[in-house]
C-alpha cells in the first residue's frame, strides 16, 4: 500500500508493511549497532552462511533500507564494501510529557534527528498535555519524508504503572487526570503506528542503550536526575520492566531527610535559592562548580552522599557493568558528583568484587532520545 492510498494527508506508512522476518532483522539489528558493516562483518555477528546473507542484503536493498557505501581495502583482494541503513527510510518518533514541557522528536533509524518541537507551558493537565502532544506530534509527521516508514512512537511520562496490562499510571502533577487513561489509546494518531509508553527512567535507560553511552555495555543502571530522581536497568539490551513496568524506580531508596539534599534538580535549585537568595542559572551553577563555592560543595557532598545508599542496592542485586547519571541536571554537576561517588564491592578473604563504572551522559536530552529509542527497541529486539 502507498502513503496516498491512506486517507487524509501526511500519513506515513507502518513498519508492519515491509513484512520483514528475523533473519532480515538480524541483518538491520547489526547494521545499526555498528553503524556500517561489511558482508563479512554481517556474517560473522549474525551466524548466518554466506548465501542467505547475500539473498538478504540484496533484499533489503532492493527494499531501500539499506545502502551500499564506501569501499576499503582491508588486507589482500576486493575492497570490502561497507552497509549502512539508508537515511530517511525508517523513522521514530518520541514525546516527552513534562509538568513544564513537552518536547517531540522525529528520527532515522541509524541516522539524524529530522524533527525537534518543545513548548514550555503548564501540562499538569492530563487532557491539555495530550491535546497538546497530539497536534506537536501531526506537525512531525507532516516534516518526514514521503518515503519513510514509522517504526512507532515513544512517550516518556513522569509517574508509576499501577494497573497491569494497560500503561495507566499516576502522575503527581494530575493524579485524577493521568489514572483515568490509557496513553496507547488516549492518543490521536496521524498516521497508524504503535504507541510504546514508558516511565521517563526507563524510557532514558533504552535511550541510552539504543544510542547514548550505553550502547556498547551488556548491563547498565541508569540514575535519572530530573525535577525528581528515577532509574532503569538495561541487560543484554532489553529494558527490564518487571510486572507493571515499574522496575528500576530509586527516588524512595534516597534519604528524604534533609529535603534539600538529594541529587535531583528540584533540590539543587530549592538548596541554591535558600544559600545565594536567587533561583541559580546553569551558568551559575557551572562557574560555582569550577570556583569551589562553599554552598555548591555543600549540595554535592551531601546529595552524593544521599545516593550511594541507593548505589550499594543496586550493586548487590543487579551487579550491573556501569551506572549511567543522565537528565535534565547540567552535566558538571553529574560529572561531580560521578567523581564523589563510593560504591563498595562485596570483599571476603582478600577477595573484592569490582563495582560498576559510574559514567556521565554528557547531553541533557535523555529524555527525548530515550522516547525515541522505545520503538527502535521494539522494532530491533522484541
Amino acid at each position: 500500500m502507498r502513503r496516498e492510498d491512506y486517507p487524509g494527508e501526511g500519513v506515513l506508512r507502518p513498519v508492519s508493511e515491509l513484512k520483514l522476518i528475523a533473519s532480515h532483522l538480524a541483518v538491520v539489528r547489526e547494521v545499526h549497532r555498528a553503524g556500517s558493516a561489511t558482508r563479512v562483518d554481517l556474517a560473522a555477528a549474525t551466524g548466518l552462511s554466506t548465501q542467505s546473507l547475500t539473498r538478504i542484503t540484496k533484499q533489503l536493498l532492493d527494499d531501500e533500507m539499506l545502502v551500499e557505501g564506501e569501499r576499503r581495502i582491508v588486507g589482500r583482494g576486493q575492497p570490502a564494501i561497507y552497509l549502512s541503513i539508508r537515511p530517511g527510510r525508517l523513522v521514530s518518533f518520541g514525546l516527552v510529557i513534562e509538568h513544564d514541557q513537552i518536547t517531540c522528536v522525529a528520527s532515522e533509524l541509524g541516522g539524524e534527528q529530522i524533527f525537534f518541537l518543545k513548548r514550555r507551558g503548564a501540562y499538569e493537565n492530563a487532557g491539555r498535555a495530550i491535546d497538546e502532544a497530539a497536534a506537536m506530534l501531526a506537525t512531525a509527521c507532516e516534516q518526514t519524508p514521503e518515503e519513510a516508514y514509522a517504526l512507532g512512537v515513544g512517550v516518556s511520562v513522569s509517574g508509576f504503572f499501577f494497573e497491569e496490562g494497560t500503561r495507566r499510571f499516576v502522575s503527581r502533577n494530575d493524579v485524577k487526570g493521568w489514572s483515568a487513561i490509557d496513553l496507547t489509546e488516549a492518543l490521536k494518531l496521524p498516521s497508524p503506528m504503535p504507541i510504546f509508553v514508558e516511565n521517563d527512567g526507563r524510557a532514558a535507560a533504552i535511550g541510552q542503550a539504543v544510542d547514548g553511552v550505553g550502547r556498547n555495555i551488556d548491563s547498565f543502571f541508569l540514575i535519572l536526575m530530573t525535577k525528581g530522581l528515577g532509574g532503569g536497568f538495561v541487560h543484554k539490551g532489553e529494558l527490564i520492566r518487571g510486572r507493571l513496568g515499574n522496575a528500576g524506580e530509586v527516588a524512595n531508596f534516597v534519604p528524604r531527610t534533609p529535603s534539600l539534599e538529594r541529587p535531583a534538580m528540584e533540590s539543587l535549585v530549592n538548596f541554591l535559592r535558600q544559600e545565594w537568595g536567587a533561583p541559580p542559572s546553569e551558568t551559575e551553577i557551572d562557574k560555582a562548580i569550577r570556583d569551589n563555592d562553599p554552598a555548591m560543595t555543600q549540595w554535592l557532598d551531601r546529595a552524593s552522599r544521599s545516593l550511594e545508599p541507593a548505589l550499594q542496592a543496586i550493586t548487590a542485586l543487579l551487579d550491573p557493568k556501569a551506572v549511567i547519571l543522565a537528565g535534565r541536571m547540567p552535566p558538571s554537576v553529574r560529572q561531580a558528583m560521578a567523581e564523589r561517588l563510593v560504591i563498595e564491592g562485596v570483599t571476603y578473604a582478600g577477595f573484592k568484587a569490582p563495582t560498576p563504572e559510574i559514567l556521565v551522559d554528557p547531553k541533557t536530552d535523555c529524555l527525548s532520545v530515550g522516547a525515541a529509542a522505545l520503538p527502535v527497541a521494539a522494532f530491533l529486539y522484541s
